[in-house]
């Protein structure tokens, strides 16, 4: 089985198009600057503002009261903003019973908000949305397309991804989205405390520091590797592990987020510990006799994801990244130091 789009979300470099101030700014008493944001209270937002994106430029006119949520972890960054959406997508992977993912706990409320049908298919349901009257549509990372977005536009304002389909980093996430609803300081202050806690954690785990790795998704017939930009990858640069070889060489031939390999060129990725997940336990990734040819698997230096949650929030949020971490870091620092 390949991996699914959700599975293999992807984000890219921070390349985001730029974010405009139309009229007023945000929730900023002036426009950040050479001396950095100001202090405003986050619900000071002045409007309209402007956000630039792949697919066009939107205006949203006033503070947006009914936001729905398309792709994968808009909902996130607002919750973190203290805002609740109207409709997010149906997690098909790693949920809880009630659907929610974990992190969510004490965020999502059933009552105001409703699911939309998972973004894997492909399909964007615009008489559903329609229906919700929304004042604002967040597809900032997503795989929506120029019609879907000119269908969506007509329904309400839309802002789509910084630059490709599912490639946007964490933080142009919680950047875009800030300007969109007028708290760009509060989202700017999110980024800033989540790149400390990344580096605070670096320093605490000096057994990572330096280590080259690989991050596999790996079947029992097929592999994947994923490459520089993408969320999972760039989250383990923060912690101080480095790109094997293989994968740097990889990555400057592939234009997307992940590369297919020839399960028998395995050893092309060799790399001082292993990351990764798929269609296989790590009991079964260490007894297949090809990945065990991988000196990091044979000495037991592998961090093995079997826990859908933690898989799904591998593709980085605000919100996310504390309870990701804290599960994350102690399966990198036990595989360093095998």
């Amino acid at each position: 089985m390949r991996p699914s789009r959700r599975s293999l979300l992807l984000a890219a470099p921070l390349t985001a198009l730029g974010l405009t101030a139309c009229g007023g700014d945000d929730d900023t008493a002036d426009t950040a600057g050479a001396e950095g944001p100001a202090t405003a209270p986050a619900a000071a937002g002045r409007f309209p503002v402007t956000v630039e994106h792949a697919l066009g430029s939107t205006t949203v006119e006033a503070e947006p009261q009914r936001i729905v949520c398309l792709g994968w972890g808009s909902q996130d960054v607002l919750w973190a903003l203290d805002l609740q959406p109207v409709a997010v997508p149906e997690v098909a992977y790693g949920a809880l019973e009630d659907g929610t993912l974990p992190w969510w706990e004490g965020h999502f409320d059933a009552a105001t908000t409703q699911f939309l049908p998972n973004p894997d298919s492909g399909e964007v349901p615009f008489e559903q949305i329609a229906a919700l009257a929304p004042d604002l549509v967040l597809a900032v990372y997503s795989g929506i397309t120029e019609t879907d977005y000119a269908s969506l536009a007509k329904i309400a304002p839309t802002v789509a991804y910084p630059d490709q389909p599912w490639l946007t980093t964490w933080q142009d996430q919680a950047t875009m989205i800030g300007r969109a609803v007028g708290r760009s300081a509060q989202a700017e202050r999110l980024v800033s405390d989540t790149e400390a806690d990344l580096a605070e954690r670096a320093a605490a785990n000096p057994d990572l520091q330096g280590k080259t790795f690989s991050y596999l998704y790996a079947t029992d017939a097929n592999l994947s590797v994923y490459l520089p930009g993408d969320p999972r990858v760039d989250m383990l640069h923060a912690l101080g592990l480095v790109d094997a070889p293989g994968v740097t060489a990889l990555a400057r031939s592939t234009p997307t987020f992940y590369a297919e390999v020839a399960k028998e060129r395995v050893r092309d990725l060799d790399s001082d510990l292993v990351v990764g997940y798929g269609g296989q336990t790590r009991e079964q990734f260490v007894a297949d006799p090809v990945y065990s040819t991988m000196p990091a698997v044979a000495a037991g230096a592998i961090a093995w994801l079997d826990d859908e949650s933690l898989v799904s929030a591998t593709s980085a949020t605000v919100l996310n990244i504390p309870w990701q971490l804290d599960r994350l870091v102690p399966l990198l620092t036990a595989a360093a130091q095998a």
